[in-house]
């Protein structure tokens, strides 16, 4: 990355797991985005949790869920993402936090932001935090915009 790329991102990965939490990860980077006039790149893991969600999606479409996955990241981005250059990337990695890593690498993006799910306690401590691994393990500055779990 070279000096002028540190202080301006050209692009911004949001990981987006359709949460609020999410939402507001995706709206903060949106503001950050129309201020340095960057993109953004949304992306979101097909192995997560919330897949049972995109499935019933796609049955109720009747479409596949990679489509389901493309629908709700161009809907979450219209929303969000107004007056901002936006696109989408699907991963599928078993790991969130390794699917929001290889995704950075593989399109060379200049910031990640990133929600917090406000976990804390033993739930932290047995579910780890995607966000503190992401920050970790990057090679560009992540964002972490905190959260709470009643968000």
């Amino acid at each position: 990355m070279s000096s002028t790329q540190a202080d301006k991102p050209t692009t911004i990965l949001v990981p987006v797991d359709f949460s609020s939490r999410s939402d507001k990860a995706v709206g903060y980077a949106a503001m950050l985005a129309r201020a340095l006039g960057s993109s953004i790149l949304l992306t979101t893991n097909l192995n997560l949790p919330e897949r049972e969600a995109l499935e019933e999606f796609a049955r109720d479409e009747r479409i596949t869920i990679e489509e389901a996955a493309e629908a709700r990241l161009r809907g979450t981005g219209a929303e969000l993402c107004a007056g901002v250059k936006t696109a989408i990337t699907l991963c599928a990695a078993q790991y969130p936090a390794d699917g929001i890593l290889d995704v950075a690498d593989r399109e060379h993006v200049d910031m990640i932001v990133i929600a917090s799910h406000g976990r804390a306690g033993m739930s932290r401590w047995l579910l780890g935090s995607v966000a503190e691994k992401v920050s970790r393990a990057a090679s560009v500055p992540v964002v972490i915009v905190p959260a709470h779990e009643t968000d």
